[in-house]
């Protein structure tokens, strides 16, 4: 891997890290826009980096600014990599195919989004009962009324901005590259 990769690596990591100090909470959730960072980012160098960046931003995060210690890590670094692994392959599957269409990137943000959310609700089961100090019963009804619905429209409102940002964005990171 080459120093310039490593550096955009470190950049995207340190811009996703800040965004997260821009959540908006709601209950004992947050919405912040990382994982449109990380997905963008991960266009340019690649998944298997998109997924360290997750790991370090959800490390991060843990030990700075989080109260949910290592069930928070758990379900931010799931959350991510399930939703950008999806999108990250089918923006991939454009570049193989020199195809412009933006049809991929709506299809990977659809199965980021269903993949986040079934993931979220079955460590959701595991891991909230032990984090809220609740009932499965509870949690159960939690995950019903807030949780996944929590989950799908984050999904659709981070697919919006990524769907928004990509172009420009790539554009930026392209040009910074190549002025190194």
């Amino acid at each position: 891997m080459s120093v310039k990769k490593l550096t955009i690596i470190a950049i995207l990591t340190c811009i996703s890290y800040i965004v997260v100090m821009f959540k908006i909470p709601i209950q004992f959730l947050s919405y912040e826009i990382k994982d449109v960072v990380i997905a963008i980012g991960s266009f340019y160098v690649g998944i298997i980096p998109g997924i360290i960046i997750c790991f370090v931003v959800a490390l991060l995060e843990m030990i700075t600014v989080s109260d949910s210690g290592i069930i928070g890590f758990t379900l931010n670094f799931v959350s991510s990599v399930t939703y950008i692994v999806p999108i990250c392959f089918f923006y991939k599957k454009i570049n193989a195919n020199n195809s412009k269409d933006k049809i991929q990137i709506i299809k990977g943000v659809i199965v980021g989004t269903i993949l986040m959310s079934a993931s979220m609700f079955i460590l959701n089961i595991i891991l909230t009962p032990i984090y809220l100090g609740t009932p499965l019963k509870d949690t159960v009804k939690l995950l019903f009324t807030l949780i996944t619905p929590f989950n799908i429209i984050k999904g659709i409102a981070n697919g919006i901005l990524i769907f928004i940002l990509y172009k420009p964005l790539l554009k930026a990171i392209k040009i910074g590259a190549k002025e190194q």
